[in-house]
């Protein structure tokens, strides 16, 4: 998918990134966003707000062919989200990886991570790329590309 605008010539720089916890895995998006970034509240006991603009948390994941794997990790390491956005997506829970987006409509957050199921391991999800957090004017710039990944 093309977008229809010339974004991607502007450099876009993830503002703060999840470490690397083991080689290839990396800490969870959204346990950076809550408890590390402190980015959202929860309000009653289900409930995500941003702390600054008070917009609910919004969650998608697009699901990927594992034959893509090692050319998600390559691309979004290279924040080539272009080259992304053209692979085909899968109905939800079809494969074992996807993508996780995290936002807010207005764009003043976004953040996304490559995530890999694997239930040979007891079931746990793993992190491939970091979790990759766009705020403020770089979080509106990437937003477009956070709503086409479904």
């Amino acid at each position: 998918m093309r977008l229809p605008f010339l974004f991607f010539e502007s450099l876009i720089m993830p503002v703060l990134q999840t470490t690397e916890n083991a080689p290839g895995e990396y800490g969870d998006l959204f346990d950076f966003l809550v408890n590390e970034l402190k980015l959202f509240r929860r309000k009653f006991v289900f409930l995500l707000n941003h702390v600054e603009s008070k917009e609910s948390m919004i969650y998608q994941q697009a699901w990927y062919d594992f034959k893509y794997k090692t050319q998600l990790i390559e691309w979004l390491l290279a924040e080539d989200y272009s080259k992304v956005l053209e692979l085909p997506v899968n109905k939800e829970g079809q494969t074992g990886i996807y993508i996780q987006t995290r936002y807010v409509k207005s764009g003043k957050l976004v953040g996304l991570q490559l995530i890999e199921a694997r239930p040979h391991e007891g079931g746990r999800y793993v992190g491939l790329t970091p979790g990759f957090v766009y705020t403020d004017e770089d979080g509106v710039r990437m937003l477009p590309i956070a709503l086409a990944l479904k």
